[in-house]
C-alpha cells in the first residue's frame, strides 16, 4: 500500500523528508494536517519507525481528534501507540509522571479560564487592589504573556514598563503563590513547568529525547517561546523535526 497516495507532488516531497528539520509553511484548506498524517503512515509503514516512538503536537484537542480519526484509517490498531495530542495534554501527562521531581504534586488540578480569573480577583482582593482601576482579565492577559515568555515574576522585573505593568506583576507574584496553595496549574503552567523541568533534570530530558525519533508539530506558533523551547528540546538528539505552519 502507497501511503503516500493522493498526496500532490509537493505535499509528497515533505511527506518523504523524513531526516532532519523541515519546515513546512502553507496556507488554510491546503492539506497541511493531512501531510502530517500521512507522513505518520510512511514513517511507521515504510521506514518501520516503532509509533511509539513518534510524537505528533496538534493546536487544539479538535484537530488532535480529527489527526486521531485519519490515523486511524491509515495505521488501524498501530495509531494508539503514537503519542498525539495538543501541546497541553501532552504536557499535562508528562507532569503526572514526572512532575514530582520539580516538587508537584501527581493530583495537581488544571484550572481553567474561569478558575484562574477567580484567582486573579482573590489576589487584587489580598493587596487591597480596586478591580474596577486593576481590571482582573488584563492581569490576567499579562500573566499569561509573562508565562509564554518563560518568565516568573522575578525575572519579569526587568521587562515591566508603567505602573499597570508594575501592579500586575505582583499580582502575578500572588496568583502564583495562590495557585502553589491550591496544588493547581493554569494551562500556560503545564508547557513552562515541563520546559523547565526538562532543563532542570538532564535524566529526564534525556529519557524522551531518546524515546521520540520524530517530532512533528501541527499549526506550529513560533511567537510562543514556550513551544518552541519544548519542540526543541523533545528534539534536540535526533533533531527529526517537522514544523507545519501557516504564513502569519
Amino acid at each position: 500500500m502507497d501511503y503516500l497516495e493522493g498526496l500532490n507532488a509537493n505535499q509528497r516531497e515533505a511527506a518523504q523528508t523524513i531526516e532532519g528539520p523541515l519546515l513546512i509553511i502553507a496556507g488554510p484548506g491546503s492539506g497541511k494536517t493531512r501531510v502530517i498524517t500521512h507522513r505518520i503512515a510512511h514513517l511507521v509503514k515504510t521506514c518501520g519507525v516503532n509509533p511509539r516512538r513518534i510524537l505528533a503536537v496538534t493546536f487544539t484537542n479538535k484537530a488532535a481528534k480529527e489527526m486521531r480519526l485519519r490515523l486511524a484509517k491509515l495505521l488501524g490498531q498501530g495509531q494508539q501507540d503514537v503519542m498525539l495530542g495538543t501541546f497541553h495534554s501532552i504536557c499535562a501527562r508528562l507532569l503526572r509522571i514526572e512532575g514530582q521531581n520539580i516538587g508537584l504534586d501527581k493530583d495537581f488540578v488544571i484550572y481553567d479560564d474561569s478558575d484562574q480569573i477567580w484567582v486573579v480577583k482573590q489576589a487584587l482582593e489580598d493587596l487591597n487592589l480596586d478591580q474596577k482601576k486593576v481590571v482582573p482579565r488584563a492581569c490576567l492577559h499579562f500573566i499569561s504573556a509573562a508565562k509564554s515568555q518563560l518568565l516568573t515574576p522575578e525575572q519579569n522585573i526587568a521587562q515591566l514598563h508603567g505602573q499597570f505593568e508594575e501592579t500586575a506583576n505582583r499580582v502575578y507574584e500572588r496568583y502564583e503563590r495562590l495557585l502553589a496553595e491550591s496544588k493547581a496549574l493554569d494551562f500556560d503552567d503545564l508547557l513552562t513547568k515541563t520546559v523547565r523541568m526538562l532543563n532542570q533534570h538532564p535524566e529526564i530530558l534525556e529519557k524522551y529525547q531518546e524515546r521520540y525519533l520524530h517530532v512533528l508539530v501541527d499549526e506550529f506558533q513560533d511567537t510562543n517561546i514556550s513551544q518552541y523551547q519544548l519542540a526543541r528540546l523533545l528534539a534536540g538528539k535526533y533533531r527529526n523535526i517537522c514544523v507545519v505552519g501557516d504564513p502569519d
